[in-house]
């Protein structure tokens, strides 16, 4: 038979030392358990984020829209206004007021005296093709008219 020890007087330090026999199982279930919802935290706080950056863009983006939507306000006030109409009919058809003084430019007097002043010749002058001139083009009707 072999010899067992049996202390007569247990202290506290040797019941401590006696673990249960699954307490092995039960520490490594706690941790597997605890780093399970760590990482579910760290992943909610991901989408937090993202969620978040989401709705300032969204943010941002609505106050875009609603200074866009105020400056075509303040463009349609100033279409129907009739500062807007008198400046279209005084800019672009070339209407007047009464009491406005009215300029009419002519053509500038030709350096000869006498003489009238001629068209350029467009077959002569190379390189002086103009296709917005009036005047090119009315010069060259005439001399194919000829």
């Amino acid at each position: 038979m072999g010899l067992v020890r049996v202390p007569l007087n247990p202290s506290p330090h040797d019941e401590r030392r006696q673990r249960h026999p699954a307490y092995p199982a039960l520490l490594l279930l706690a941790v597997v358990v605890g780093l399970y919802f760590l990482f579910q935290h760290v992943e909610q706080l991901r989408e937090l984020s993202a969620v978040r950056a989401q709705v300032a863009d969204m943010e941002r983006n609505i106050a875009l829209g609603q200074q866009n939507t105020l400056d075509l306000e303040a463009q349609l006030r100033y279409a129907t206004s009739n500062e807007y109409v008198v400046q279209m009919a005084r800019g672009e058809l070339g209407y007047i007021q009464e009491g406005d003084e009215v300029y009419i430019l002519l053509d500038a007097p030709s350096a000869q005296v006498g003489n009238a002043p001629t068209a350029p010749d467009p077959v002569a002058e190379e390189g002086s093709f103009r296709p917005l001139d009036w005047s090119w083009w009315q010069s060259l009707f005439q001399q194919l008219q000829k």
